[in-house]
């Protein structure tokens, strides 16, 4: 700390452990909550900390601007394919209980798919991202606006048992994929597909 009046923080108990919080940039927020500090006095009081007592204090080496953006994206990205895997799984629910009749179980797994677009949605502006396309694919099953072309498409087929269940399959392939392929939707795929095989025969 630079000479002056002493911060509540110098007189407080705690000294030890809010500057080693401080020094490894844990949340403002949080600390003040814990230690029922304001925010503008935790904050005052990092600025003022010597420079050399925040480097022996450190637990982890610093990291440059240009690393600390790309771990950002990596674990902005990670929560993507996360968002994405639980949407895929609340879709095979949703069909799933479309496929034994429990309509009550569909309209609660769409809401909660309707969530997780939302979140999606929130994500991709942060990341500053856009759904973007090669010569290759098009990875539409990933952007937020899905839910609502996928909502329409099942329900309007839904009055056609047969090409209601040739595209949920097909949906859910495309979806899988998307989702890395995990072995639980595959396996929660076929056995929509044979529900819905069975009530169209």
């Amino acid at each position: 700390m630079k000479p002056g009046r002493r911060s509540i923080i110098a007189e407080h108990p705690d000294r030890a452990a809010i500057e080693l919080a401080l020094a490894n940039g844990v949340s403002q927020t949080a600390l003040s909550k814990r230690y029922g500090i304001d925010q503008s006095i935790l904050s005052r009081y990092r600025r003022q900390m010597d420079p050399a007592l925040i480097a022996r204090l450190r637990v982890r080496p610093a990291r440059s601007d240009e690393e600390l953006a790309h771990v950002r994206e990596l674990e902005a990205k990670s929560l993507l394919d996360h968002l994405i895997l639980i949407r895929s799984r609340l879709y095979v629910n949703a069909d799933r209980a479309v496929a034994i009749g429990d309509d009550a179980g569909e309209r609660a797994a769409m809401a909660e798919a309707a969530k997780v677009s939302e979140k999606i949605a929130k994500l991709l502006g942060e990341m500053g991202s856009v759904i973007r396309h090669d010569h290759r694919h098009v990875v539409l099953t990933a952007s937020p606006e899905w839910h609502g072309v996928r909502t329409e498409l099942t329900r309007a087929l839904r009055p056609y048992p047969q090409a209601h269940g040739a595209v949920l399959a097909a949906l859910e392939r495309v979806e899988a994929t998307t989702a890395r392929g995990l072995d639980v939707i595959e396996a929660d795929s076929a056995r929509v597909r044979e529900r819905v095989e069975a009530q169209a025969t």
